[in-house]
């Protein structure tokens, strides 16, 4: 009899611990499925102070590099100011100055436009950190954009050239096996490439974007075929066969599907943007393009074998996928090293009681590809409180850190600091949509703890 009872309660135990399994797997299941994680936050960021009160933006420049030290450039519109090269120590907290763009390439700011942005990533190859230069302000006396480089190692910098007279270099991205750099000209919207052991320069001087619109500030590189690709702004996706070295328009995908004709005029502008992609990174893993589309912030993954695209999911910062609201969309997209994991700074603007808009914040969102796993982790807040609203730039560093170049109010209107601020920005430079603000804004580098890193 007592063997009779042991028999049964072990077999109860049994039936209840199988029970109890399959509802967690269901649960897990259920919950990778859905996919969907929105967080409160904040996501609590540290600004790194570099003292350069002419910067005003930053396009995508950074980088995480093999030394352990963060490098970016914090551009300028102002024509007093180029670019500046800056270097972070995270184990040190300290931050270099590494050089004035426009004077390291030589040229006199009193008598042409300044090297005002770098306007694309900085690539890593051989110990050097690759880029191109871009014009700030412009007029035609700007001599052009320049391919550069600088050495890690003996902290030199090194020009290559311009390989496109009195056009800046507004789109840049490199093949680092076949050595060749592959830009996007602006005003013109040329298409060129820089081959790095020949030292040629190739250039299709027919625009490839209608001159009116905000054109292409994305390439991408198949590294299995070294064919470079990019959007028309025009509904079409074009190629440069790296074999044939000639470029062609795809005859798809369909870019006249409801889902991706999103209106993305812009009030005031004197330019407008059709249906696009405004970041595109290459996936070892998937073999595919994954890039986020203007306004919409659609995920949609390339096949350059295939010519589909697909939707994946919308990355918008929670507020807006909630809604269907949109903001302008970030260039700040990049892959994990594995390429499997999307990372993305989403903008998003507030609204106020009665209705209209209120101030911006950025969030930050990552997307699990494989599991199709959204989560927002909330807006970005520095450790004063203050809240980054505005950045294009994103590095994912390897020591379980993400740096940013974002924007952020000034707020003590006494300080010495405030008061140099308003002499710059009140000094006749070109004022950005963003900058139509009662609030002077700095910008510098902010350093996150990656919340996907344990």
């Amino acid at each position: 009899m007592k063997y009779f009872k042991s028999r049964i309660f072990k077999k109860s135990n049994f039936l209840f611990l199988a029970l109890f399994i399959s509802i967690i797997s269901n649960v897990i299941a259920q919950s990778d499925a859905v996919g969907s994680l929105y967080m409160e936050g904040p996501v609590i960021g540290e600004m790194i102070d570099a003292g350069f009160l002419y910067g005003d933006s930053n396009y995508n420049a950074i980088a995480y590099a093999s030394d352990g030290n963060v490098y970016y450039v914090i551009c300028s519109h102002n024509k007093k100011s180029s670019a500046q090269f800056f270097r972070y120590d995270p184990r040190t907290g300290s931050v270099d100055n590494l050089g004035d763009l426009t004077d390291i390439v030589g040229e006199d700011r009193t008598k042409v436009i300044n090297q005002g942005k770098v306007h694309c990533d900085l690539y890593e190859h051989d110990g050097k950190l690759w880029f191109g230069t871009h014009a700030g302000s412009y007029d035609r006396t700007y001599p052009g954009g320049h391919i550069m480089n600088y050495d890690i190692k003996t902290r030199e910098f090194k020009d290559f050239g311009i390989p496109a007279p009195h056009e800046g270099l507004v789109a840049l991205t490199m093949d680092k096996e076949r050595e060749r750099m592959y830009a996007v000209t602006w005003p013109g919207y040329s298409f060129l490439y820089y081959d790095i052991k020949t030292d040629k320069v190739e250039r299709w001087q027919e625009a490839i974007a209608p001159v009116n619109q905000q054109g292409p500030r994305s390439l991408g590189v198949d590294s299995n075929t070294g064919n470079a690709y990019w959007h028309t702004m025009d509904k079409s996706i074009q190629v440069f066969d790296y074999e044939s070295e000639e470029v062609s328009t795809l005859k798809n995908p369909n870019f006249d599907q409801p889902m991706y004709n999103v209106p993305m005029g812009k009030e005031g502008a004197n330019y407008y943007v059709n249906v696009a992609w405004r970041s595109i990174k290459w996936s070892e893993a998937y073999q595919k393009f994954y890039g986020v589309m203007y306004f919409s912030d659609w995920l949609v993954s390339f096949d350059p074998k295939t010519e589909e695209l697909e939707i994946l999911d919308r990355i918008a910062a929670s507020p807006n996928r909630k809604s269907g609201g949109v903001d302008y969309t970030s260039l700040a997209f990049e892959l994990s090293d594995d390429g499997k994991t999307v990372y993305y700074i989403a903008p998003y603007t507030t609204v106020n009681d009665d209705g209209s808009p209120g101030d911006s914040e950025i969030h930050l969102v990552t997307y699990d590809i494989a599991l199709r796993k959204y989560i927002d982790h909330g807006p970005i807040e520095l450790n004063d409180g203050r809240r980054p609203r505005y950045c294009q730039g994103m590095e994912i560093g390897s020591n379980g850190m993400l740096y940013i170049v974002g924007w952020a109010k000034m707020t003590d209107h006494n300080s010495e600091r405030w008061k140099k601020k308003y002499e710059i920005d009140k000094g006749g430079k070109p004022a950005m949509n963003i900058e139509q603000s009662v609030d002077l804004q700095e910008i510098n580098l902010i350093e996150i703890k990656n919340p996907l890193v344990k």
